[in-house]
């Protein structure tokens, strides 16, 4: 019987990976006449206005550049020279496991962001007990509208009643940039963001198959400000095992106050943006559960290539982590 039953589990292994990015895949079909390095404002506005704070885009809540430059191809170019492509830099569109939402750009097609938070650590709540991660997050710029992530919470420690240790599963994940506008008064940035997170990963981590599907947002408010937020449903297993399907939603608030280094607030209910956090889930109806969770961190970009973030965010109600601390830092290639 077990010489039957391994390659078994190999052959479901490879189907459950296929079947992840067949879920994810469908985000990134191309969007037509999205052109992310274009400015199109139909209230009209005057060249004055456009001046002012409401055209001034960033690429993402932990950016600190304006709007990124032109799409090649997006205008032709001149005959016989060929469209520089668009460089890669972790200024835009900035790390995203520097805080709890995502944003809504998207790497340059072929750029590579590597993030990491080596130190992370979550307290106990009513239903999980501390632990320690070395989170991982891969971003690959398919296209200049498309992104392919691969995300880990890598190495895991889990304390006392329940000691184990181990490597969290694989998340496959998608995000997609839709659009973008300037209106008078109002800017947006929105995008699309799908993940399955599979088994691949030590059997106590295992919290079967699960998957998540959000709008992300970016908006540049008055004073400097950038507006982040992220909105969706996520599925999960309650205590008996059944399937539920959740909302989720992220914010963060962000403002340099010198340059290349930026301060924060952030929080969330019911979930982050990715499988950074235990739900509540063991302890009853997932339906009747509300987790909600507060705090504040930085980001310094330290060049072109390199940024280092952090942040403390604590908890408001009994089911979700005490408290949760990130240390890491993004490398640009």
């Amino acid at each position: 019987m077990r010489s039957v039953g391994r390659p078994l589990k190999r052959v479901g292994q490879v189907w459950e990976v296929a079947f992840a990015w067949l879920l994810v895949l469908p985000a990134a079909a191309p969007v037509q006449g999205v052109e992310p390095g274009e400015q199109f404002s139909p209230s009209g506005s005057s060249p004055e206005h456009s001046a002012g704070y409401a055209t001034i885009y960033r690429e993402h809540v932990h950016s600190t550049e304006p709007d990124r430059p032109r799409r090649p191809g997006s205008t032709p170019a001149p005959r016989g020279v060929a469209p520089a492509p668009r460089a890669v830099t972790v200024r835009e569109p900035g790390p995203d496991l520097a805080n709890f939402p995502n944003s809504s750009y998207t790497l340059p097609e072929g750029g590579i962001y590597l993030e990491m938070s080596p130190f992370t650590l979550q307290g106990a709540s009513s239903d999980s007990v501390k632990q320690y991660n070395w989170e991982f997050l891969f971003r690959y710029g398919l296209t200049d509208d498309v992104e392919l992530r691969l995300f880990t919470q890598g190495l895991t420690v889990q304390g006392p009643p329940q000691s184990a240790t181990g490597f969290s599963p694989l998340t496959f994940d998608t995000k997609i940039h839709l659009y973008k506008d300037d209106f008078e008064y109002f800017n947006y940035s929105v995008g699309l963001e799908a993940y399955v997170q599979s088994t691949w990963g030590s059997p106590f981590f295992d919290n079967g198959t699960q998957g998540s599907l959000t709008i992300n947002a970016d908006h540049v408010l008055p004073w400097g400000i950038a507006f982040n937020w992220n909105f969706g449903f996520a599925s999960l297993k309650d205590f008996r095992g059944a399937e539920v399907i959740l909302p989720s939603l992220q914010w963060a608030f962000q403002r340099d106050v010198v340059e290349d280094f930026a301060l924060f607030i952030q929080g969330y209910v019911n979930a982050a943006a990715l499988p950074r956090t235990l739900h509540a889930g063991a302890v009853g109806p997932v339906k009747t559960l509300q987790e909600h969770a507060v705090g504040a961190g930085f980001q310094w970009t330290l060049n072109d290539r390199i940024a280092v973030f952090g942040s403390y965010s604590g908890a408001l109600g009994a089911y979700v982590p005490s408290y949760l601390g990130t240390m890491g830092l993004a490398v640009a290639f």
